[in-house]
């Protein structure tokens, strides 16, 4: 009984497109294959590369955050400005039936 999942055209040309992919080699060579295919899935990790596994991502992240701030703090130090808008310098007048609040 065929599987009525499996039954459509996508699945067919899947199929006869992904036989060129397949290994036809020796049953030994194929086998092999297999075996370090297994070996590697089964095979757990050290706590040294379980460690490093999550150090190297966090130590990535916080080196880019360090540099944005760094690049950050010599942008704001290096470009004083009196010019600079902050929320005292300038206030807002705001016009209500002609009288300014």
């Amino acid at each position: 009984m065929k599987d009525p999942m499996t039954d459509d055209p996508f699945f067919d040309r899947l199929r006869r497109e992904a036989a060129a992919l397949r290994y036809d080699g020796d049953a030994a060579m194929r086998t092999r294959i297999a075996a370090r295919i297994r070996a590697r899935i089964a095979a757990q990790p050290t706590v040294t590369q379980l460690l490093a596994s999550w150090f190297r991502p966090l130590a990535a992240s916080l080196a880019a955050l360090g540099l944005a701030a760094c690049i950050g703090l010599v942008f704001v130090t290096d470009n004083p400005s009196d010019d600079t808008l902050t929320f005292g310098s300038n206030p807002v007048e705001v016009s209500v039936a002609g009288d300014y609040v």
